[in-house]
Protein backbone atom coordinates (compact mmCIF):
# COMPACT_ATOMS: atom_id res chain seq x y z
CA UNK A 1 0.00 0.00 0.00
CA UNK A 2 1.27 3.66 -0.50
CA UNK A 3 -0.41 5.63 1.90
CA UNK A 4 0.11 8.68 0.13
CA UNK A 5 -1.85 10.88 3.57
CA UNK A 6 1.25 9.76 5.65
CA UNK A 7 3.34 11.60 3.23
CA UNK A 8 0.95 14.67 2.61
CA UNK A 9 -1.18 15.95 5.17
CA UNK A 10 -3.90 18.43 3.44
CA UNK A 11 -6.84 16.96 1.11
CA UNK A 12 -5.15 19.06 -1.87
CA UNK A 13 -2.13 18.01 -1.43
CA UNK A 14 -3.05 14.22 -1.27
CA UNK A 15 -5.60 14.43 -4.25
CA UNK A 16 -2.27 15.99 -6.28
CA UNK A 17 0.04 13.18 -4.72
CA UNK A 18 -2.72 10.56 -6.61
CA UNK A 19 -3.01 12.45 -9.64
CA UNK A 20 0.81 12.17 -9.59
CA UNK A 21 0.61 8.56 -8.87
CA UNK A 22 -2.18 7.43 -11.24
CA UNK A 23 -0.53 9.23 -14.36
CA UNK A 24 3.16 7.44 -13.64
CA UNK A 25 1.37 4.14 -13.57
CA UNK A 26 -0.51 5.07 -16.76
CA UNK A 27 2.41 5.64 -18.39
CA UNK A 28 4.44 2.57 -17.24
CA UNK A 29 1.74 0.60 -18.65
CA UNK A 30 -0.01 -0.42 -15.31
CA UNK A 31 -3.19 -0.22 -16.57
CA UNK A 32 -4.70 -1.56 -20.45
CA UNK A 33 -7.00 -0.25 -22.90
CA UNK A 34 -10.51 -0.85 -22.02
CA UNK A 35 -9.77 -1.66 -18.27
CA UNK A 36 -11.62 -0.77 -15.62
CA UNK A 37 -10.21 1.18 -13.02
CA UNK A 38 -12.65 0.92 -9.67
CA UNK A 39 -12.26 3.68 -7.14
CA UNK A 40 -12.61 2.36 -3.94
CA UNK A 41 -9.67 -0.40 -4.53
CA UNK A 42 -7.53 2.29 -5.66
CA UNK A 43 -8.27 4.31 -2.73
CA UNK A 44 -7.09 1.06 -0.72
CA UNK A 45 -4.31 0.86 -2.65
CA UNK A 46 -3.03 4.19 -1.68
CA UNK A 47 -4.54 3.99 1.70
CA UNK A 48 -6.85 7.34 1.24
CA UNK A 49 -10.30 8.10 0.84
CA UNK A 50 -12.71 7.80 -1.59
CA UNK A 51 -12.82 11.99 -2.12
CA UNK A 52 -8.76 12.39 -3.49
CA UNK A 53 -9.02 9.48 -5.67
CA UNK A 54 -12.09 10.85 -7.27
CA UNK A 55 -10.44 14.18 -7.75
CA UNK A 56 -7.29 12.86 -9.63
CA UNK A 57 -9.78 10.43 -11.42
CA UNK A 58 -11.59 13.77 -12.65
CA UNK A 59 -8.40 15.31 -13.29
CA UNK A 60 -7.19 12.54 -15.95
CA UNK A 61 -10.83 12.49 -17.21
CA UNK A 62 -10.26 15.90 -17.62
CA UNK A 63 -6.94 15.44 -19.62
CA UNK A 64 -8.63 12.41 -21.82
CA UNK A 65 -6.72 9.96 -20.35
CA UNK A 66 -9.10 8.39 -18.62
CA UNK A 67 -13.43 8.12 -19.29
CA UNK A 68 -15.97 8.58 -16.40
CA UNK A 69 -18.05 5.31 -16.68
CA UNK A 70 -20.02 6.03 -13.16
CA UNK A 71 -19.25 7.33 -9.35
CA UNK A 72 -17.48 4.48 -8.55
CA UNK A 73 -15.27 3.57 -11.82
CA UNK A 74 -13.48 4.90 -14.71
CA UNK A 75 -12.00 2.91 -17.39
CA UNK A 76 -8.77 3.53 -19.69
CA UNK A 77 -9.97 4.74 -23.16
CA UNK A 78 -9.71 1.85 -26.15
CA UNK A 79 -7.50 2.59 -29.06
CA UNK A 80 -8.51 2.91 -32.62
CA UNK A 81 -5.75 2.63 -35.30
CA UNK A 82 -5.99 6.32 -36.19
CA UNK A 83 -5.56 7.40 -32.52
CA UNK A 84 -2.37 5.29 -32.29
CA UNK A 85 -1.49 6.91 -35.48
CA UNK A 86 -2.24 10.15 -34.46
CA UNK A 87 -0.16 9.76 -31.33
CA UNK A 88 2.89 8.22 -32.82
CA UNK A 89 2.78 11.13 -35.32
CA UNK A 90 2.98 13.86 -33.11
CA UNK A 91 5.53 12.06 -30.83
CA UNK A 92 8.06 11.78 -34.18
CA UNK A 93 7.90 15.39 -34.89
CA UNK A 94 7.60 16.46 -30.95
CA UNK A 95 10.51 14.09 -30.03
CA UNK A 96 12.66 14.61 -33.10
CA UNK A 97 12.84 17.79 -32.39
CA UNK A 98 13.90 17.09 -28.84
CA UNK A 99 16.21 14.33 -29.79
CA UNK A 100 18.06 16.94 -32.33
CA UNK A 101 17.72 19.85 -29.48
CA UNK A 102 19.85 17.72 -26.93
CA UNK A 103 22.10 16.85 -29.05
CA UNK A 104 23.36 20.51 -29.15
CA UNK A 105 23.55 20.66 -25.04
CA UNK A 106 24.44 17.25 -24.00
CA UNK A 107 27.66 16.78 -22.01
CA UNK A 108 29.66 13.54 -22.10
CA UNK A 109 27.87 12.83 -18.41
CA UNK A 110 24.18 13.16 -20.31
CA UNK A 111 25.24 10.45 -22.96
CA UNK A 112 26.77 7.62 -20.04
CA UNK A 113 23.48 8.49 -18.21
CA UNK A 114 21.58 7.73 -21.81
CA UNK A 115 23.99 4.03 -22.59
CA UNK A 116 22.93 3.05 -19.11
CA UNK A 117 19.75 3.49 -19.45
CA UNK A 118 19.94 1.54 -22.74
CA UNK A 119 22.11 -1.18 -20.90
CA UNK A 120 19.48 -2.04 -18.65
CA UNK A 121 16.75 -1.87 -21.22
CA UNK A 122 18.64 -4.17 -23.18
CA UNK A 123 19.24 -6.52 -20.28
CA UNK A 124 15.83 -6.40 -18.87
CA UNK A 125 14.66 -7.57 -22.61
CA UNK A 126 16.82 -10.48 -22.49
CA UNK A 127 16.22 -12.09 -19.45
CA UNK A 128 12.34 -11.39 -20.08
CA UNK A 129 11.83 -9.06 -17.81
CA UNK A 130 9.06 -6.63 -19.90
CA UNK A 131 7.77 -4.39 -17.13
CA UNK A 132 10.72 -3.24 -16.41
CA UNK A 133 12.23 -3.20 -20.10
CA UNK A 134 9.01 -0.73 -21.04
CA UNK A 135 9.96 1.53 -17.91
CA UNK A 136 13.13 2.01 -19.04
CA UNK A 137 12.68 2.70 -22.49
CA UNK A 138 10.16 5.14 -21.18
CA UNK A 139 13.30 6.86 -19.09
CA UNK A 140 15.39 7.17 -22.07
CA UNK A 141 13.03 8.84 -24.29
CA UNK A 142 12.03 11.15 -21.18
CA UNK A 143 15.82 11.45 -20.82
CA UNK A 144 16.22 12.67 -24.23
CA UNK A 145 13.19 15.70 -24.14
CA UNK A 146 14.34 16.17 -20.50
CA UNK A 147 17.80 17.14 -21.98
CA UNK A 148 16.41 19.54 -25.03
CA UNK A 149 15.84 21.94 -22.06
CA UNK A 150 12.46 22.70 -23.85
CA UNK A 151 9.90 22.63 -20.36
CA UNK A 152 6.99 23.40 -22.62
CA UNK A 153 7.77 20.43 -25.30
CA UNK A 154 8.38 18.01 -22.62
CA UNK A 155 5.12 18.59 -21.00
CA UNK A 156 3.42 17.63 -24.46
CA UNK A 157 5.41 14.76 -24.92
CA UNK A 158 4.44 13.49 -21.48
CA UNK A 159 0.81 14.15 -22.03
CA UNK A 160 1.65 11.75 -25.41
CA UNK A 161 2.54 8.92 -23.05
CA UNK A 162 0.04 9.86 -20.71
CA UNK A 163 -2.26 8.36 -23.57
CA UNK A 164 -0.01 5.60 -25.40
CA UNK A 165 1.67 4.50 -21.99
CA UNK A 166 -1.46 1.85 -21.39
CA UNK A 167 -0.87 0.08 -25.10
CA UNK A 168 3.13 -0.71 -23.98
CA UNK A 169 2.47 -3.41 -21.98
CA UNK A 170 1.45 -5.26 -25.52
CA UNK A 171 5.26 -4.78 -26.17
CA UNK A 172 5.88 -6.88 -22.91
CA UNK A 173 4.86 -10.36 -24.74
CA UNK A 174 6.57 -8.98 -28.27
CA UNK A 175 9.44 -10.66 -30.26
CA UNK A 176 12.05 -8.07 -30.65
CA UNK A 177 11.30 -4.76 -32.33
CA UNK A 178 15.12 -4.32 -32.81
CA UNK A 179 18.35 -6.25 -32.50
CA UNK A 180 19.87 -4.98 -29.57
CA UNK A 181 23.26 -3.91 -31.40
CA UNK A 182 20.61 -2.24 -34.25
CA UNK A 183 18.65 -0.79 -31.80
CA UNK A 184 17.42 3.36 -32.73
CA UNK A 185 18.32 4.15 -29.33
CA UNK A 186 22.23 3.49 -30.00
CA UNK A 187 22.26 5.63 -33.01
CA UNK A 188 20.15 8.68 -30.57
CA UNK A 189 23.05 7.93 -28.22
CA UNK A 190 25.85 8.43 -30.81
CA UNK A 191 24.32 11.69 -32.67
CA UNK A 192 24.09 13.09 -29.07
CA UNK A 193 27.65 11.73 -28.10
CA UNK A 194 28.79 13.48 -32.01
CA UNK A 195 26.47 16.54 -31.54
CA UNK A 196 24.64 15.09 -34.50
CA UNK A 197 21.45 16.50 -34.33
CA UNK A 198 19.80 15.16 -37.80
CA UNK A 199 21.28 11.60 -36.33
CA UNK A 200 19.59 11.94 -32.81
CA UNK A 201 16.25 13.08 -35.07
CA UNK A 202 15.96 10.37 -37.56
CA UNK A 203 16.97 7.55 -34.93
CA UNK A 204 13.71 8.20 -32.28
CA UNK A 205 11.69 8.95 -35.08
CA UNK A 206 12.74 5.74 -36.62
CA UNK A 207 11.84 3.65 -32.96
CA UNK A 208 8.63 5.09 -32.92
CA UNK A 209 7.88 4.34 -36.19
CA UNK A 210 8.43 0.94 -36.18
CA UNK A 211 6.71 1.02 -32.19
CA UNK A 212 3.58 2.39 -34.57
CA UNK A 213 3.78 -0.32 -36.75
CA UNK A 214 3.90 -2.95 -34.32
CA UNK A 215 1.05 -1.38 -31.99
CA UNK A 216 -1.05 -1.43 -34.47
CA UNK A 217 -0.62 -4.91 -36.29
CA UNK A 218 -1.85 -5.88 -31.98
CA UNK A 219 -4.37 -3.40 -32.20
CA UNK A 220 -7.59 -6.11 -32.05
CA UNK A 221 -6.07 -8.02 -29.73
CA UNK A 222 -4.71 -5.43 -27.57
CA UNK A 223 -8.43 -3.73 -26.95
CA UNK A 224 -10.23 -7.61 -26.93
CA UNK A 225 -8.30 -8.66 -23.95
CA UNK A 226 -8.29 -5.31 -21.99
CA UNK A 227 -11.96 -5.12 -22.21
CA UNK A 228 -12.29 -8.62 -21.32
Amino acid sequence: MVDLEAQAPTAESVAGRAHQWLRRELMRSRFRPGEKLKLRQLAEELGVSLTPVREAIARLVSENALEQLDHRSARVPPFSEERVREVCELRMELEGKAAERAAERATPADVARLAAIQARMTEARLAGRGLEMTQENERFHMTVCALAGMPVLLQIVENLWLRCGPLNFALQSMRFLHRPEEHPHNDVIRGLAAGDGALARLAIQRDIAVYSDAIRRRLPAVNVSASG
